[in-house]
């Protein structure tokens, strides 16, 4: 019995000297000394074993001896039934820390920041090739600037803290350059073009902008880390959108004189829309995708057009 005790102790202390700095005994050596005394003694109440008489705690300590030590996170459980010993060790912290993770990181989404893509849209025929009848909407691309700022979000997660829904509140500025020398204006209830085409003008750059102000509603999902940072999110989900702002600009020379022009108007664009989004990023890496149903000009007052727009997030708050 002497030697098992022995081996207990010596056991103990050598798990206590490979544990991290910081972490205290459950059992100080005067308790563990009073619990080896009792144990030889038979004293110490020890659990029921089946085939024991009541009240036989010198039976019960000599048939199935059984001591638990708390070392920091780890528990020690030595049990002496029957000639042989068995000994287990249970590591509490790590269901501890899970837990208190999710209780101090609750879900947050990817909506708020700044984003910058491009704009572009495409007719009937889903067609970025437009016919004769508008082939002066035609954009350049590359210089058709998305810019969004989401200033506001709100985070409800559904399971865990990795799945849930986002919302909030942003600014999307879309800003459409066209490839000719043209800009449109509103006349006869509808949009037409004008053309800067005199001899001896150039433009230099022509386009609209129209700004909304906007709502998502996206389902979220996240990959389990443990740093917020290196996980990877994918979104789904629909915006709404109101117009409140939208103006052309058009810089030329006229000979050799620079002038700019600048018109505040609604264009006959479509008051309201809705669009589908998908978003994905993994760290600094955040891609979005936009296309919206509705057409960019109201029905009948300008060319059937719907706009989307790509782009990365360029910082996130």
């Amino acid at each position: 019995m002497k030697s098992k005790i022995i081996f207990i102790v010596i056991l103990s202390l050598t798990i206590s000297t490979v544990l991290p700095a910081g972490h205290t005994v459950a059992q100080t050596g005067d308790e563990m000394i009073n619990r080896v005394e009792m144990l030889e003694e038979g004293t110490l109440d020890m659990p029921a074993v089946q085939g024991d008489e009541p009240g036989s705690r010198t039976a019960q300590a000599r048939k199935n001896d059984t001591t638990t030590i708390s070392l920091g996170n780890r528990d020690i459980t030595i049990i002496e039934a029957n000639g042989k010993t068995d000994i287990s060790i249970s590591d509490r912290g790590r269901m501890d820390r899970s837990e208190s993770y999710r209780r101090s990181r609750p879900f947050r989404g990817h909506w708020r920041g700044i984003v910058i893509g491009l704009n572009n849209y495409v007719n009937s025929d889903f067609s970025t090739s437009l016919g004769v009848d508008m082939d002066y909407m035609e954009l350049r691309a590359a210089r058709s600037v998305n810019l969004g700022l989401n200033v506001l979000q709100y985070s409800l997660a559904i399971s865990d803290n990795n799945i849930g829904l986002v919302t909030g509140v942003g600014f999307e500025y879309n800003n459409y350059r066209f490839s000719n020398d043209v800009s449109i204006i509103k006349e006869n209830r509808e949009i037409v073009p004008v053309w800067y085409d005199d001899p001896g003008m150039s433009v230099d750059r022509s386009r609209l902008r129209a700004i909304y102000l906007n709502v998502p509603l996206l389902l979220e999902f996240q990959t389990r880390h443990t740093s917020r940072a290196r996980r990877a999110h994918f979104a789904a989900g629909v915006t709404g959108g109101v117009n409140i702002g939208s103006n052309t600009r058009v810089v030329y020379k006229d000979n050799s004189s620079r002038s700019r022009e600048r018109i505040r108007d609604d264009f006959y664009l479509s008051p309201f829309r809705y669009g589908i989004t998908v978003r994905a990023g993994y760290r600094s890496m955040n891609l979005y995708a936009n296309y919206y149903p509705v057409a960019l000009f109201q029905d009948g007052k300008g060319p059937e057009l719907y706009p989307f727009a790509i782009g990365f997030s360029l910082l996130n708050f």
